[in-house]
């Protein structure tokens, strides 16, 4: 740490600038979140950035739009044959980051994204093996660990080189940012120190003034169209609520027709297709209610419905689960869904809240909107980041080995 300013390493899978807007079906909410969370963290340390990149954007990082990204100093491919290029990844990575150390000394942290990449596991492994080396933070913001695992994936695991579980990954590190609030119960008890850290809203947005509605309640839906998000559930739980008003989503995904044909058989039911991520905020604008279905299976109770932050941002009042700690940062101003029966709660909830005053809704969304903008900036996370990987680095003896 040098005039107590923290050096750190972040290995990511964020895109490099002017690529993301070109392949938003790749992008989802990782890329924007990994490069606001690394802008913010080089206005209070000393940030180098590695990208892993996907085969799917080999030989395709040109030409460049003006969409958002990170200047990485290395990027390394994970693409076929995928055993020689995890190898060559790696060895890449290694010699960079020796390379680093001749030329700046050991960083004080080095913070890995996700448990599932085989290629940073691999070099956490041989970075616990050198004689002096730096912090080792998972940045966990989304994981299936906790999640039964078949003998027979793990079978697989044993042959496959550069693969490793997530339940035998997390011992590895010395600290972890965990997105989703529930990722606590796989650190602490571990003696591993634990940040919940729910990322943050990805860019500002200033809603118009509101103007004066009447009619029945509005309801809205932006983001990813799959039944694993609960998407089909609010669709059809809405439906067979009867209530007078209406429900638009907009999105793409696996369910995309299925919702199209739902869209033609309903009156009040619409298919607004796919916006890019900063027009679905002012098409949000024409609803008084939006609706985060999300369910806490798959292991997504280890991350965070990035898309809260986007409602939070339009100012309107939110239904939603209370998954991922979501109740922690709505607090009292959310509407809940009980998670563990949802097309029923969602029914109970759809009538109960197209009864409310729209002043009450808006008075909601309100102080949502500006709690996010006080509390979930990302200079204010990146401020709590860095004061816990300072404590962490400084708890560690140099050059400890485990």
């Amino acid at each position: 740490m040098k005039n107590g300013c923290l050096r750190l390493l972040y290995l990511s899978n964020a895109f490099p600038p002017g690529v993301s807007g070109r392949f938003p079906s790749l992008c989802a909410s990782s890329h924007p979140q990994e490069t606001r969370m690394a802008n913010a963290l080089s206005r209070l340390a000393e940030v180098t950035t590695v990208g892993l990149l996907s085969r799917k954007l080999w030989r395709r990082l040109e030409p460049r739009d003006g969409s958002l990204g990170l200047e990485h100093k290395l990027v390394i491919w994970d693409r076929k044959p995928e055993l020689w290029h995890r190898w060559q990844s790696c060895r890449q990575l290694q010699a960079f980051y020796l390379k680093e150390v001749r030329e700046n000394g050991v960083p004080d942290a080095v913070l890995v994204r996700n448990l599932s990449t085989g290629v940073y596991n691999y070099f956490v492994r041989w970075l616990r093996r050198q004689p002096e080396r730096p912090a080792v933070v998972q940045v966990l913001a989304d994981s299936g660990l906790g999640q039964p695992v078949s003998a027979f994936r793990r079978l697989r695991y044993k042959f496959k080189p550069m693969h490793f579980l997530e339940e035998q990954a997390v011992h590895w590190y010395d600290a972890c940012l965990g997105f989703g609030i529930e990722s606590r119960r796989h650190f602490e008890p571990r003696g591993i120190p634990w940040l919940w850290m729910p990322a943050a809203y990805n860019f500002f947005y200033e809603p118009p003034p509101a103007a004066p509605v009447e009619g029945p309640i509005r309801f809205g839906y932006f983001g990813g169209l799959s039944e694993q998000i609960g998407v089909l559930s609010m669709i059809q739980a809405f439906l067979a609520s009867g209530v007078p008003g209406s429900l638009r989503v907009c999105g793409f995904g696996g369910l995309t027709e299925t919702v199209k044909k739902l869209a033609t058989e309903h009156p009040n039911f619409y298919f607004d297709g796919v916006k890019s991520q900063t027009d679905c905020l002012a098409w949000a604008q024409q609803f008084d209610v939006l609706v985060n279905p999300r369910l806490p299976h798959l292991g997504w109770d280890n991350s965070f419905p990035s898309k809260l932050f986007e409602f939070s941002m339009t100012g309107k009042a939110i239904l939603s689960t209370r998954t991922c700690g979501v109740d922690k940062v709505l607090l009292k101003e959310g509407i809940y869904l009980d998670a563990n029966d949802l097309e029923k709660s969602l029914r109970e909830k759809f009538r109960e809240v197209s009864e409310m005053d729209r002043r009450e809704l808006r008075r909601r969304g309100s102080i949502i909107r500006q709690r996010i903008v006080n509390e979930y900036n990302w200079d204010a996370q990146a401020r709590r980041i860095v004061d816990f990987i300072g404590e962490v680095v400084k708890s560690r003896p140099v050059g400890e080995r485990k």
